[in-house]
C-alpha cells in the first residue's frame, strides 16, 4: 500500500468518522450509518456510511495484531446486524488503518474496536462515503480496493 495514499485516506476517515456515533444500519449490503460530528456537521448534510463487504469483528479492546482471515467465513445477516447493533450510539474516538493491508479499526469510547478486514483479492473490502450531500462538488469516499490498495476522494482542503 502506498504510504501517501494511506495518509490521505486516514485524514479523510478521521474527518468523516472521529466523533461520530453509529446511528443505524441498512441491510442491503451491510451498511453502518454514522452521525455527523463536530468537524463535519456544517459541511456535510448527506449520510455518512460504512459499507462492509468483508469479514469484521468487534473486540473488547484494540488487538495487538490483526486477526488471521477465516477460511470461508460467512456470518449470517442476523448475527452481523446483532454485533453492529451492540455498538449503536457509541462514539468513535479514534480510527486506525493497517500499515500493509488496509484493515480498518474504529475505536469507540467504551474501548471496543470494530475491525474490518481490508484484504480481498477480488473485491472491495469496505467503503466509507457520503451519500446525498447537497454540495455535489464535495465528494467524500475512501475505498479498500483489491490488491491491498486504497482509493480516496475528498476535497483538497481536507487532505
Amino acid at each position: 500500500m502506498d504510504q501517501e495514499q494511506r495518509d490521505i485516506a486516514l485524514k479523510t476517515l478521521i474527518y468523516l468518522c472521529k466523533g461520530s456515533r453509529i446511528e443505524g444500519l441498512l441491510f442491503y449490503g451491510l451498511r453502518v450509518l454514522l452521525s455527523e460530528n463536530d468537524h463535519n456537521g456544517n459541511r456535510i448534510d448527506g449520510q455518512i456510511s460504512i459499507n462492509i463487504e468483508n469479514e469484521f469483528e468487534v473486540f473488547p479492546s484494540m488487538p495487538e495484531i490483526p486477526p488471521p482471515p477465516k477460511e470461508n467465513h460467512r456470518r449470517d445477516l442476523t448475527e452481523s446486524a446483532r454485533k453492529l447493533c451492540e455498538l449503536r450510539l457509541k462514539k468513535i474516538v479514534d480510527i486506525k488503518l493497517g500499515r500493509e493491508i488496509p484493515h480498518l479499526y474504529l475505536i469507540f469510547d467504551t474501548g471496543e474496536v470494530l475491525y474490518i478486514n481490508g484484504h480481498h483479492k477480488d473485491f472491495e473490502s469496505w467503503q466509507v462515503e457520503v451519500h446525498n450531500n447537497t454540495n455535489l462538488s464535495d465528494v467524500f469516499a475512501v475505498v479498500a480496493c483489491p490488491g491491498d490498495n486504497l482509493a480516496t476522494w475528498a476535497p483538497e482542503d481536507i487532505v
